[in-house]
Order: C-alpha cells, then sequence, then structure tokens
C-alpha cells in the first residue's frame, strides 16, 4: 500500500490473498493511520469481491480500480513496487521481514523528487532519526538532483494526447483468440485521467487506457470505409510516400551496343602483367 499524497509505503508479509485476508491487512494499517477516503486498487479477486465491497461501503471508502490490461494507469502502486523490488535485491542478509525492514526504514526516510520532501516528513510533520544524522551528510541534493535527471529523460518520450466524449476511435481488442487487434467504436465517457468508456457498434460498451485507444478519422458505418475498418492490420502503420519527380518521365530509348563487353569500361584499373625475370632467355607462345 502507498499513500499518493506523502508517498508513505506499507508492505505486509502474506501467506493468503484472499479478500477476507487482505481486509485484515488494511485493519492493520487503518489502526495507525486511521480510514482513507480513498483506494485505487488493479481488478484482482480480492479487491473485486462482495465481501471487499461491503467492507469498504460500511466504512465510507470509496474504491475504484484502475484500466483492465493496464497497470501503468495506476502509476503511484506500480512505482512502489518497482522500488521495493529494487530495494530488495540490494539487501543481501537476514531473514525477509528483517530486510523488509531495513527497506522500509531507509524508503521512508529518503526524501522524494515529486514532493522534495520524505515520506515520514509528510505523514508524522517530523524527521526520522537514522544513522545518517550522525555525519549530516548533504544527501538530500543528490538525490533530488538525480530523480529529477530521471524525470527529464522520461518527460521526452511523453505525448500530449486528446480524446473528446463522441469522437470515433479504435479500441484495442484483448478477445482471446480474435485475430483483430483493433474494433471501431465511439467514447461515450471519461472514467478517469486517462480512462475511457467506449461503445462498440454491436451495442458492448468496453473501459480502455488512453495507451489502447487510436483516433478514427472516418465513419466505419459508410460502406465506402467497411474494408478499412476490417483490416485493422494497415490502420497503424506508418504510410510511405515516394516523391513524383516533375521532370519529364518519358525518356528516348537507347539502342543497346551489339557487344557490351567491348564498349563497357573496366571497374578497376587494369592490372599489367610482366614476365618472370627467370625466363627472358625463352621463346614464349
Amino acid at each position: 500500500m502507498v499513500d499518493a499524497y506523502s508517498k508513505w509505503i506499507d508492505i505486509h508479509v502474506m501467506n493468503s490473498t484472499t479478500s477476507e485476508a487482505t481486509i485484515a491487512k488494511l485493519q492493520q494499517t487503518f489502526a495507525t493511520h486511521g480510514l482513507c477516503d480513498l483506494i485505487i486498487s488493479d481488478n484482482g479477486a480480492a479487491f473485486t469481491s462482495k465481501e471487499f465491497a461491503d467492507y469498504v461501503k460500511s466504512n465510507g471508502i470509496e474504491h475504484r480500480t484502475s484500466a483492465p490490461w493496464h497497470p501503468a494507469s495506476n502509476g503511484c502502486a506500480e512505482r512502489a513496487v518497482q522500488s521495493f523490488k529494487e530495494g530488495m535485491k540490494k539487501i543481501k542478509e537476514g531473514t525477509i521481514q528483517e530486510k523488509l525492514n531495513r527497506f522500509l526504514f531507509n524508503y521512508r526516510i529518503t526524501p522524494q523528487t515529486t514532493t522534495g520532501l520524505a515520506p515520514s516528513e509528510l505523514l508524522m510533520k517530523r524527521k526520522l532519526k537514522s544513522r545518517l544524522d550522525l555525519v549530516f551528510p548533504n544527501i538530500e541534493k543528490r538525490v533530488q538532483e538525480r530523480q529529477q535527471k530521471q524525470k527529464h529523460y522520461h518527460d521526452k518520450k511523453s505525448v500530449n494526447r486528446q480524446i473528446n466524449v463522441g469522437q470515433g476511435v479504435f479500441a484495442r481488442n484483448f478477445a482471446i483468440g480474435s485475430k483483430i487487434k483493433w474494433i471501431p467504436g465511439e467514447v461515450i465517457k471519461q472514467s478517469g485521467p486517462l480512462s475511457f468508456h467506449i461503445k462498440l457498434q454491436d451495442g458492448r460498451v468496453i473501459r480502455r487506457h488512453i495507451d489502447h485507444i487510436r483516433v478514427r478519422n472516418f465513419d466505419c458505418t459508410n460502406n465506402e470505409n467497411e474494408e478499412k475498418c476490417d483490416n485493422d492490420s494497415d490502420l497503424f502503420e506508418p504510410e510511405i510516400t515516394i516523391p513524383i519527380s516533375t521532370t519529364e518521365t518519358e525518356q528516348p530509348q537507347i539502342e543497346k551496343p551489339s557487344n557490351m563487353t567491348e564498349q563497357m569500361e573496366p571497374r578497376y584499373p587494369k592490372r599489367i602483367r610482366k614476365e618472370p625475370s627467370h625466363l627472358k632467355d625463352f621463346v614464349l607462345k
């Protein structure tokens, strides 16, 4: 679990991921920090069960799920998982619980790029004492510069995309066994910053992340465009344009010489062949 405001991470070792076990760990966290206002999770069975829905409803907690087939839509949680995996690999000694305690302690006292403060400072309004405080190294500026550099390279690849309600689009098809990768539809609702509900031509409504949506510039109900919609494999292939020369295309025919070998110029200089000196006294044919 990660707090979107302070980036504070809570991690529990679990032998089971049922709804009952998940609720028990949530209660353990809520006993320390209190109830939260909103929970954003994936579409796992533990979070989509009736038992979990009743629990969050009874405690006045709003529950949302990320877009199917797109874990990156819950980027805060996915980044926390990546940080946890990388941190645990660096700790070589100790049991799982000991490694986990070291990671959580180091993570919670490290300033974050987005906030500029450590998770402990934002959540508890104070700094946690560590052995680094004994030597007072200036590591905060170095960490922030490193994280800002990573953010700079990531933002270079980002693209500003705009999709509006009522716009014709193609949605990624994840149906098992289907050879059609993109299916036409119309955006009817925006359920999140990057998540949209799309109504297909057969009446079904699906939810897709913006990474799985392509803008459609023609009407699939038109008979002239049916072939484009069916042959979706070429919809998003880059177009290759061949420039047309403005000069005359008709060239006068040139008669080929009868003997090409005689008129062809050699590609490389001709080699000068000399007779061996020990044969100079002989007549060679």
